[in-house]
């Protein structure tokens, strides 16, 4: 099995394949920008009134790209734990923004708490270790003094986001086979269940990336589709995926490159984009709008200590705080 700590895939690009060019400095200024009206492309989705967020500087990047800070979040105790995509690491940090630890990944995507309270951390995020099929998930225990990652699956493509359901089952997104891998709790993959996904994505848009699950629904990001597609893929029967939002209808919209979700406390979809949005939408009706835009986005998170505050992360490396209406 490949190893999943550092020295194995070492990218030379982000995780959508794009070279690393210059940074982006962080912008605090806030902008509204609700999208528009939809084409016909069923279901229609139409603009939604929004307040802007307030936004911040959590924790500051270090070394600008470099901290590349892919995804985040939290654990019981409310600590924030960060996916270092560039720098093969998963990096916890306290409640006063310190650094306690650094648990060696190569090349992390979705950080996220499994119902066993341990931490799952898919590997392999890029298009290289997608093509050679080196991307997987680790785990490892949080509390430990110096947590040691252990291999829970291997074998997967461009591992990126990922979520949990309630019967404990893991969904990985594989951006470049533009597929959901379902593992089951034992850590096999239901191949089955991944190939009806794979089929369902092919018709509705391509580079699967974040994942958040929502009762019986998982609600899946396309970060190439020309669109900004988020979908609906019912975890019962993956068939049956339907368009939940597009955030970018119409015909000449710039491309917002959809990445990872949340669920918020009121129930609404938070996206973070790769062209710097953070778009509030709701898959029932259909809406969305803009609530901020700065540098671009990653990746985001509910603070669990304040339901109205967003953690975003970022490419520059920034942590940014988003409080949101």
């Amino acid at each position: 099995m490949p190893d999943p700590r550092p020295g194995t895939a070492v990218p030379q690009s982000d995780s959508r394949g794009r070279a690393i060019g210059p940074g982006f400095a962080a912008l605090l200024a806030v902008t509204t920008v609700c999208a528009g009206p939809a084409a016909a492309d069923p279901p229609a989705t139409t603009a939604e009134s929004c307040s802007p967020a307030k936004v911040a500087i959590g924790i500051p990047t270090r070394t600008p790209l470099l901290d590349w800070s892919e995804n985040l979040a939290f654990d019981a105790s409310g600590d924030i734990w960060i996916a270092r995509s560039l720098g093969n690491a998963v990096e916890h940090y306290n409640h006063d923004g310190r650094l306690v630890t650094s648990v060696p990944v190569s090349g992390p995507g979705a950080v996220r708490l499994g119902p066993d309270g341990l931490f799952y951390v898919t590997y392999g995020n890029s298009p290289f270790a997608g093509a050679a099929k080196q991307g997987g998930v680790v785990r490892f225990d949080p509390k430990a003094p110096a947590p040691q990652p252990e291999v829970f699956v291997s074998g997967l493509g461009q591992a990126n986001g990922a979520a949990f359901d309630r019967d404990g089952n893991l969904y990985v997104a594989d951006t470049s086979a533009n597929t959901v891998e379902r593992v089951r709790p034992d850590g096999t993959v239901d191949a089955d269940w991944t190939e009806r996904a794979r089929n369902a994505l092919a018709a509705s848009g391509s580079g699967a990336d974040g994942i958040v699950a929502d009762g019986g629904i998982l609600y899946v990001t396309l970060l190439e589709s020309p669109t900004a597609r988020v979908v609906a893929m019912p975890i019962a029967d993956p068939a049956l995926t339907s368009v939940a939002i597009d955030l970018a209808p119409a015909p000449l919209s710039p491309p917002l490159l959809p990445d990872d979700l949340a669920i918020g406390a009121d129930g609404a979809l938070y996206i973070a984009t790769g062209t710097g949005q953070l778009v509030r939408a709701d898959p029932i009706a259909h809406t969305s709008c803009t609530l901020l835009t700065i540098e671009p986005l990653t990746s985001v998170a509910v603070n669990p200590a304040d339901t109205r505050t967003l953690i975003l992360g970022t490419e520059n490396g920034d942590l940014v705080k988003a409080r949101v209406h």
